[in-house]
């Protein structure tokens, strides 16, 4: 070694300093107060992933990735309810910090951002889930907004969409503080939808759920059905048959090919080129009813079960392969409408930017993360899959544009997996029906599955058959904060279009 080369520097990994601790559970390690302090430390040294935190109790969870998929548990309680903030390091931890405040009154120091989340001034107690919550005061408090308070005194103004005049998009209230055309600052508001649906399932039997779990999110419905699913067979143990694993994947194509044609039609009208949209539409419609047809609902609600789906009949051959071809058949129309359709791919370039940096700060994934570069994609890990079925298209650009043009390419793989499975004949083995014990499970299970936005991740404790902590880890909280950061510095006549580009968010903020 020169006397110029930097001195070699050791230390232990964040992940490593965790494991030293004791496991309390299957994917938990105990650690002290202290000793929290010292990870924090150790985190910008490490490649450990953020996925998700939230309070139950005492005890403060957090939830990180090692390797990028294997989940690994950090379980901290407090003397008093203030603790380290991780959201300077991890800034997809500031929703979680915010949410953990607002609903168990534990502050995270030195945190980012630690204003309201989900509470609009409507809620009959502060820190409704802590043992320590009190009525709130009447009126309710408003809220600041960190808007530039000097705007109207150089020239600009404030610009404000409301939930009730949302127009097709999510119920939202957003705020902008604009100078001339062109958008200073971006802020926006959920919880207008909040339904407390992670309290309403605590205490309730697995099987009792089902229903509910299956109508979070009527876009993405089959994604937190399978992600349900895979906790509770992992909890049990339990491997479905083949048969069982390839009607899952069906179902979650079709599911993401119905919501991409949703999103792609809001976005083409929003554009004013309904030719296009038009076409989407069609598409989606056919689907719907081709997949009320054969899996019993149109929105494919209450089709996946732990180790189970529903029970259909046989598909003919003819008649299954019939309708997926008219399906990609009016796609590609849309796609070299699109194409055509002059100065369209133009105008929608370098508009919505999300880099790369901030798709990984965020740990975004899906369309909108693959968009920006940042190429995850959970069904390589999910067994319902094979490697040979996917065929994974990232762009750099992070833009309108792209987010567009892998929506159809995404929309082409799931037709080409589903007409793969539909057409392998091959019979199944016989094996004996295995079947969940739902009375006899104990433990707790992690799920995941890669739905319309992105990952979506579970994760149960249960007891004799009854959920005694749950916690659904939505995708679209963060894309919904990281959207305030893209509309900063673009034209006010182009926010419509960049919210399109995203999808609808506030189905899986508003738990």
């Amino acid at each position: 070694m020169s006397e110029s080369d930097p001195p070699l520097m050791t230390h232990t990994k964040a992940a490593d300093l965790i494991k030293k601790h004791k496991r309390e559970s299957k994917f938990f390690f105990r650690v002290e107060e202290d000793e929290w302090r010292e990870v924090v430390l150790k985190l910008p040294l490490d490649r450990l992933i953020f996925l998700a935190m939230w309070c139950s109790g005492n005890d403060i969870n957090i939830l990180f990735l090692e390797n990028g998929f294997r989940p690994l548990g950090v379980r901290v309680a407090f003397s008093i309810d203030r603790y380290l903030a991780i959201s300077q390091i991890r800034p997809a931890a500031i929703i979680y910090e915010r949410m953990i405040w607002e609903l168990w009154g534990k502050e995270a120091m030195n945190a980012v951002d630690l204003r309201p989340w989900l509470d609009r001034g409507m809620w009959k107690h502060t820190w409704p889930l802590s043992s320590k919550h009190a009525p709130t005061s009447w009126p309710p408090e408003q809220y600041d907004y960190e808007l530039p308070t000097d705007i109207i005194e150089q020239g600009g103004e404030f610009a404000t969409i409301d939930p009730s005049s949302c127009h097709g998009f999510s119920p939202s209230l957003w705020r902008f503080a604009m100078m001339g055309e062109k958008i200073i600052k971006a802020e926006s508001l959920y919880g207008y939808t909040h339904r407390s649906i992670l309290s309403n399932l605590i205490n309730k039997n697995v099987l009792d759920v089902l229903p509910q779990i299956s109508r979070i999110n009527a876009v993405d419905s089959i994604a937190h059905q399978i992600a349900f699913a895979h906790a509770i067979e992992d909890m049990a143990q339990f491997m479905p048959t083949v048969r069982v694993l390839r009607k899952r994947v069906i179902l979650s194509e079709l599911s993401k090919i119905l919501a991409y044609l949703l999103y792609l039609s809001q976005l083409f009208r929003q554009l004013g080129i309904g030719i296009i949209a038009s076409r989407c539409e069609i598409a989606r419609e056919l689907l719907m009813r081709w997949s009320a047809h054969y899996y019993g609902h149109r929105w494919l609600m209450d089709c996946v079960f732990p180790g189970a789906v529903r029970s259909i009949d046989e598909m003919e051959g003819e008649a299954a392969e019939t309708l997926p071809q008219k399906v990609k058949y009016l796609c590609n129309e849309a796609h070299k409408l699109m194409h055509g359709f002059p100065g369209l791919i133009e105008s929608l370039q370098d508009v919505g930017v999300l880099s790369t940096e901030q798709a990984i700060q965020f740990n975004i994934g899906g369309v909108i993360g693959r968009a920006s570069g940042r190429d995850v994609d959970i069904r390589r890990y999910m067994p319902e899959y094979r490697l040979e079925w996917l065929s994974p298209r990232t762009f750099t650009s992070g833009d309108v544009y792209a987010r567009m043009q892998l929506r159809f390419q995404e929309i082409d793989n799931a037709l080409q997996i589903i007409e793969t499975i539909l057409q392998d004949v091959e019979e199944d083995v016989p094996v004996q029906d295995k079947h969940i014990i739902v009375e006899t499970l104990y433990g707790e299970g992690i799920g995941v599955c890669e739905g319309v936005q992105g990952d979506l991740w579970y994760y149960i404790k249960v007891e004799a058959g009854i959920i005694k902590d749950i916690f659904i880890r939505d995708p679209a909280a963060n894309q919904a904060y990281v959207l305030q950061n893209i509309l900063q510095d673009e034209l006010w006549e182009n926010q419509s279009i960049i919210r399109s580009s995203f999808g609808i968010l506030s189905t899986g903020v508003d738990l």
